[in-house]
């Protein structure tokens, strides 16, 4: 297979997931129309769209809505300060502010005994990138 035989099988299922993800928001949205909860739907919904936001800019070239390039995750990390040290040291206040930092919220479920991490960095960070790595 050649890189273009590559391409043009990247670009097909681009296509299908493209399709796939229009075809259940049409569902989504005719079970609305028919009377369902949409509030029972907007996690559905929810990656529905982002999936076919994906496709989509698959499709044009370009990163999905949201995404962030490498440099951008390193000056996140970058503003955190020394991570290591501050959990090698459970600082309390110290670890606070790394949580805070990272937007990290733990959810504990005593039946399934399970914690669910959700991470979300505040904003979009500024600072200079590290260089040479």
């Amino acid at each position: 297979m050649t890189s273009s035989d590559d391409f043009s099988s990247g670009t097909g299922a681009a296509k299908k997931r493209l399709e796939a993800a229009e075809g259940r928001l049409k569902r989504f949205r005719a079970a609305i129309d028919a009377g369902v909860d949409p509030s029972a739907l907007v996690e559905a919904i929810n990656e529905a769209q982002a999936q076919r936001a994906a496709a989509r800019a698959e499709l044009e070239g370009s990163s999905p809505p949201g995404s962030i390039e490498d440099a951008e995750v390193y000056a996140m990390i970058d503003s955190l300060g020394d991570v290591r040290t501050i959990i090698s040291r459970a600082d309390p206040a110290k670890l606070e502010e790394l949580f805070a930092g990272l937007g990290l919220e733990m959810v504990y479920n005593a039946e399934g005994r399970t914690v669910d991490v959700t991470i979300r960095p505040i904003g979009r960070v500024s600072a200079r990138v590290r260089g040479g790595t």
